[in-house]
């Protein structure tokens, strides 16, 4: 694939985590890679965004963030949907996200137990990726809360696989909504393979800091025959406080310049 391009390996892994993942920081790219420094970070960027890979856009005047484009799914044949624009809040969920992966990625390497994972976007154009887009969007409407924010894969020592639900909560929704998704979760954690679901699951873990989330999540779980499969915990705060020296392999983050960790 890359004979006859300027592409390096490198420049499609960058450009795979970026499709899977949706929207992610410079800073989160030399996470992933452990990139020596961010400047080595941002040459590769914009290499790709002159070549029409990458987009870039600053939201709230400080936070730069970058995205694949159609040319770049194209060019990789990454089955992931592909955002147009970045809002504050899908922006604030996708970086949010992204970390949960870096951070369960980063202390399986150093626990020993295999990690993979599949993002919402993933698993959305399988489900719902053919067709025009008024189809895909009704269809997206129509399913959208039976399609987990991300699904962790953790396989053990012993080759058994857990595979876990997961859902990233910022807001409080109506306890209708709440209803709703747990009677799926039950028929889902029954050891069920409903339709439209390309996997079964053995746990869900909602990720939230507000309290009210977390009470309105153990109260609708204890009504559920599979309540003890379902759990609420808190963003790390290594996530938080950004403090991934912590978990990291190696325990130091590559050097970066002052000014740049926002972008």
């Amino acid at each position: 694939m890359l004979k006859y391009t300027s592409l390096k390996e490198k420049d499609v892994e960058y450009l795979t985590f970026i499709l899977r993942n949706g929207v992610v920081t410079a800073k989160q790219v030399m996470l992933k890679f452990q990139e020596p420094n961010i400047q080595r970070v941002y040459r590769r960027l914009k290499k790709l965004e002159s070549k029409k890979y990458v987009k870039y856009e600053r939201l709230a005047h400080k936070l730069g963030v970058f995205m694949g484009t159609i040319e770049a799914r194209k060019f990789t044949n990454i089955n992931a949907t592909v955002p147009t624009k970045a809002t504050v809040y899908t922006m604030q969920h996708d970086l949010l996200l992204t970390d949960l992966i870096l951070y369960y990625e980063f202390q399986a390497e150093k626990q020993g137990v295999e990690f993979k994972y599949r993002t919402e976007r993933e698993i959305r154009h399988s489900m719902i990726g053919k067709g025009d887009n008024q189809s895909k969007l009704k269809a997206y409407n129509e399913n959208r809360d039976r399609i987990p924010d991300a699904v962790f894969f953790f396989k053990s020592p012993e080759g058994t696989v857990t595979t876990t639900w997961v859902e990233l909560e910022l807001n409080k929704k109506e306890r209708k909504r709440y209803d709703e998704k747990f009677q799926l979760f039950d028929s889902l954690l029954s050891n069920e393979r409903l339709e439209n679901q390309p996997y079964s699951y053995d746990q869900v873990i909602y990720f939230a800091e507000d309290v009210g989330i977390h009470n309105v999540v153990n109260e609708a779980r204890q009504r559920l025959i599979n309540a003890n499969k379902i759990s609420v915990r808190k963003i790390p705060s290594v996530i938080l406080e950004d403090r991934w020296e912590e978990v990291i392999p190696g325990g130091s983050i590559p050097e970066q310049t002052e000014g740049t960790t926002t972008n």
